[in-house]
């Protein structure tokens, strides 16, 4: 007998039975495994439902707590589970869930607004995506209102919300070394967007309409940004400080020369004064920082400009030539540097070579003397060695 006519051969015994299993049991004793099986499978769903109607309550009770909740961590959280709970726990909660919608998604947006951006790049990402599984988890109640409401919702969030959201914040950051990662987040963002440029060119007008060759701090920004991190915008930014260092007309703040001079980028300070045309402009470095420091080169960057200014310069290289005296390689690096033979003049270009090359000489002839007497007082300890050897013989 299969195991379906037993299960109805048990229920025909237990009818005719008046439901007395005891009956049932002296009749059939057999029937006792298909009793323990029935009762097990009436105890699981008994179970099942039970479980289901607690998880059902719970999830209601989620759904209205959930705008209690103080921090988008949280918030997210408990979306989450919502979302995932949806399909298994019926309609009561879809519907109770499409009561609550606008006050769910308002809170969201609540709880994201005090962040930076970096943050709600994250934020409008992971809100949108739980929209999304709202949506397609709860199609199968058949409530359009809720599933068109979190698929719109799911959608505006990223293409409007944040969209917007990144737009206020280029047009209100001041673009300092802190917006460095900031920055680097929103060109990580627009590299899965179909249209990047779409962020990354009202980014860079934004930073455009500041001063580069003023805004110390943007000039730090700028070059804090990594090819790798910040893409096209870094590419851009720098080709725009190149294009600055390299035009003969323009006034670079000197705070910003300072700061390029003391981070290693010296050449494109030296490059840029000496070609630089503006003469009132050349004039204010000069009072700056000629002679100011301990940089020769810096010096030399002046003198070699064509542009006609107020200076110093023949003072100046008279000066590092007499402190100077004995350092000839110092002196002729000076001396064979653009625009110190006009300063100086032939005549005393012409003096200076000569003492130069008397010098070298009074060096070679004092370095000769010096062998020869190294010479001579080897030979004399040889002499005495030897008149000792002979001694001892």
């Amino acid at each position: 007998m299969s195991f379906f006519e037993n299960i109805k051969d048990f229920f025909s015994l237990l009818k005719e039975s008046n439901y007395n299993l005891g009956t049932v049991y002296s009749q059939n004793p057999d029937n006792i495994h298909v009793v323990i099986l029935i009762l097990i499978i009436i105890a699981i769903l008994i179970a099942f439902f039970i479980v289901n109607s607690f998880k059902r309550v719970q999830l209601l009770k989620l759904i209205s707590e959930i705008e209690k909740s103080s921090n988008f961590l949280d918030f997210e959280e408990k979306l989450s589970k919502i979302a995932n709970e949806l399909p298994k726990r019926g309609v009561e909660v879809a519907n109770k869930l499409n009561l609550s919608k606008n006050e769910i998604y308002e809170k969201g947006l609540f709880l994201i607004k005090n962040f930076n951006i970096k943050e709600k790049i994250e934020a409008y990402k992971s809100f949108s995506t739980t929209c999304s599984l709202i949506a397609k988890n709860s199609q199968k109640y058949k409530i359009d209102e809720l599933s068109n409401f979190f698929e719109e919702k799911s959608i505006f969030l990223l293409e409007k919300n944040l969209f917007k959201e990144i737009e206020n914040y280029y047009k209100t950051a001041r673009f300092n070394e802190d917006d460095v990662e900031l920055v680097n987040s929103i060109v990580a963002y627009s590299k899965n967007l179909s249209n990047p440029f779409s962020v990354l060119i009202p980014l860079q007008q934004e930073i455009n309409k500041f001063s580069f060759t003023f805004n110390l701090e943007l000039f730090k920004f700028v070059k804090k940004l990594t090819k790798d991190s910040s893409g096209e915008i870094f590419v851009k930014l720098n080709e725009k400080l190149n294009n600055m260092f390299n035009n003969e007309n323009e006034k670079i703040s000197n705070v910003i020369l300072s700061y390029v001079l003391k981070n290693d980028e010296k050449e494109k300070v030296y490059n840029y004064i000496s070609n630089l045309k503006d003469k009132d402009y050349l004039q204010n470095l000069y009072f700056n920082f000629f002679g100011k420091s301990n940089d020769t080169d810096l010096d030399l960057a002046f003198i070699k400009n064509e542009t006609k200014i107020k200076n110093d310069y023949k003072e100046y290289i008279n000066c590092q030539i007499t402190y100077n005296w004995k350092d000839l390689a110092y002196i002729n690096y000076i001396l064979n540097s653009p625009k110190v033979l006009q300063v100086i003049g032939h005549n005393d270009y012409r003096a200076i070579i000569e003492r130069i090359e008397k010098l070298e000489k009074d060096i070679d002839f004092n370095a000769k003397v010096s062998r020869v007497l190294e010479i001579a007082n080897d030979a004399k300890k040889i002499a005495k060695e030897a008149k000792a050897i002979a001694r001892s013989k």
